[in-house]
């Protein structure tokens, strides 16, 4: 990659935080809705205007989860500090947050440091098998966007992952986004870049459908649970969307984790269409634009 082409990578990086948060926000309100449910609130036009138990313009732990990441790198920089990223999801996890995942839950107790998070994590897979929901892939968008070579950026996502979801699956598929995330960044093809560090059989198959817009299929996945891949899956799968509204609607109409495959998908969206392709009615209402912001300002200030 060219000095030239890397420049333009952290400079992206408002406009996919920003619309992470309005698609998180938007579909919050459709998480663990029927995909007719849903798909009747999608046609009838998205507005930011909250229901349940979320206020107009709030987010949920996808990211809330985000922006500590995002604040840990532009407080601390790189190599990332998993001590202190791990301290940072365990005071929000500890603080009972409206919304956080099962697993999250589980790897975040009680912990000290990121040697606890890890442990927790490795015991509930161990004790279970199935660690490789889409907790990771939902938060790790910012750190495509650091001062990191794209090995050091895959390698980083994977081991980032296990601070909860020590399933292999979840790793691959964060891997895989990060490094689909910064080729939009500098426009280049997102799904060939998921393809070309894709390990685990599931991040291939999500990206397989990916390459034929195969959107059954995505939706498909989708029901079946928020797995890491389901969600690379439908993040892929909205980029050929001609614009972020579009995209953001069509992946919260699947319904069930609506919230999560808007957020990951909208990353993508926001970072290839820039804040402005952010309908104005949506984001005015965004809640905590500022800290979200400044978080994106502190990574592009790694760059120098």
């Amino acid at each position: 990659m060219s000095e030239e082409v890397a420049h333009q990578i952290p400079h992206r990086a408002e406009a996919s935080l920003l619309g992470l948060a309005v698609a998180d926000a938007l579909g919050a309100p459709f998480e663990f809705a029927s995909p007719e449910q849903a798909r009747a609130g999608a046609d009838a036009g998205l507005e930011m205007t909250g229901g349940g138990p979320w206020a107009a313009g709030e987010w949920t732990d996808d990211t809330a989860m985000a922006l500590r990441l995002a604040e840990c790198l532009a407080e601390r920089g790189v190599p990332l500090d998993f001590d202190d990223l791990a301290r940072r999801y365990g005071q929000w996890a500890a603080a009972g947050p409206k919304d956080i995942g099962n697993i999250t839950r589980s790897a975040l107790t009680g912990i000290e440091g990121a040697a606890d998070a890890r442990r927790n994590a490795e015991q509930l897979h161990e004790a279970t098998g199935h660690t490789a929901g889409n907790g990771t892939i939902m938060r790790i968008a910012p750190l495509a966007f650091a001062p990191l070579g794209d090995e050091d950026l895959a390698s980083v996502a994977r081991e980032e992952a296990r601070l909860t979801h020590w399933d292999e699956a979840a790793g691959d598929a964060s891997a895989a986004y990060c490094l689909a995330l910064r080729a939009v960044a500098v426009g280049a093809d997102p799904i060939a870049a998921a393809g070309e560090v894709s390990l685990h059989e599931r991040s291939r198959e999500a990206v397989a459908i990916a390459s034929s817009n195969d959107q059954a299929s995505a939706a498909a996945l989708a029901a079946q649970g928020g797995t890491c891949w389901s969600t690379l899956a439908v993040a892929l799968c909205a980029f050929a969307a001609p614009d972020y509204e579009e995209g953001v609607s069509w992946a919260i109409s699947l319904g069930h984790d609506a919230d999560t495959n808007a957020a990951v998908a909208g990353a993508l969206l926001g970072c290839r269409d820039g804040i402005d392709s952010i309908p104005v009615r949506w984001l005015e209402p965004l809640l905590e634009q500022e800290r979200l912001r400044a978080a994106a300002a502190g990574i592009v200030s790694l760059h120098g």
